[in-house]
């Protein structure tokens, strides 16, 4: 298939621009043993849309995993991460890609109150696709890792905008954001945009860092970055890796995992083409902890 998807401002760098065309390109479907439901709305917004991924056999009462796509919350469409729906729907899994207000038209915290509004309608309607509502994990790549992060740290967020806190059973971000802070960073750069383009006031650069909120970590998690990353996501999934195993240690028994791939910030997400990947595993082991 084509997609016509609405213009957005141009991505920032090349190596961007080039993890776009191939996400879209990866997206297209068909797949064998894979049943589509494109652009499902919930809502008269434009954003107000979805896609469902379900295994051609569905049954009832599948397991649900909604994922945010990145984009450094200023670009970014759900049709970029579709190309994972074989490796969920081979767990029995339903696959559902959102999507939210952008950046710099929309500033944080309305992507994140459009994220949990999403997962909201998402669980209100899973069950005509085959899906558990109470069964639902959270996944995002980037920007849309951090949000992921953001919702599975922030309950009162959540419930705010009507998700309860137990709603989710887990999350699995890949290549978070998880601090937006950055001292004095150079015009242009991409730290520099967050303060340009995302946040509405600077000083909620640390409000607005999953880093901040790690204590109140209630679900498993698994954290997923590549080790060719950008220095900010290296520093800051390490950052929560040591926050978090020193919590371990003190007799906190949350279930979280930690994994470095070798690979570059867009090739943790790309390499999903590959339906036999660690990740899946992983997600794999995540629901069967929580069933």
């Amino acid at each position: 298939m084509t997609f016509n998807l609405p213009p957005q401002m141009p991505l920032p760098f090349h190596a961007a621009s080039l993890y776009a065309a191939q996400a879209l390109a990866a997206s297209t479907g068909p797949w064998p043993g894979v049943k589509e439901y494109r652009d499902q709305t919930f809502g008269a917004q434009s954003w107000e849309s979805f896609d469902v991924f379900a295994p051609e056999d569905a049954g009832e009462g599948l397991d649900v995993l909604i994922f945010l796509h990145g984009g450094g919350w200023t670009n970014g469409y759900k049709e970029w991460s579709g190309f994972m729906a074989p490796g969920v729907t081979a767990q029995s899994c339903l696959f559902v890609t959102p999507n939210y207000r952008l950046a710099p038209a929309h500033r944080y915290p309305v992507f994140i109150a459009d994220a949990v509004t999403a997962i909201v309608e998402i669980r209100a309607r899973i069950a005509q696709y085959g899906g558990n509502p109470d069964r639902v994990f959270l996944s995002g790549h980037s920007a849309g890792g951090h949000l992921a992060s953001q919702i599975a740290l922030r309950p009162d967020l959540c419930e705010k905008y009507g998700l309860e806190k137990d709603a989710l059973k887990g999350c699995l971000p890949i290549s978070a954001i998880l601090d937006l802070r950055s001292d004095n960073a150079p015009a242009g750069s991409l730290e520099a945009r967050v303060y340009e383009m995302v946040l509405q006031d600077p000083s909620q650069d640390w409000e607005a860092s999953p880093l901040a909120w790690l204590e109140n970590l209630h679900m498993p998690m698994d954290f997923t970055w590549g080790a060719q990353d950008s220095e900010r996501v290296r520093e800051s999934n390490e950052a929560a890796r040591a926050f978090l195993e020193g919590q371990h240690n003190e007799g906190q028994h949350n279930t979280v995992h930690f994994h470095t791939e070798d690979t570059n910030h867009f090739g943790t997400h790309l390499s999903l083409v590959d339906s036999c990947h660690r990740w899946y595993r992983g997600l794999e082991t995540m629901r069967k902890e929580t069933a």
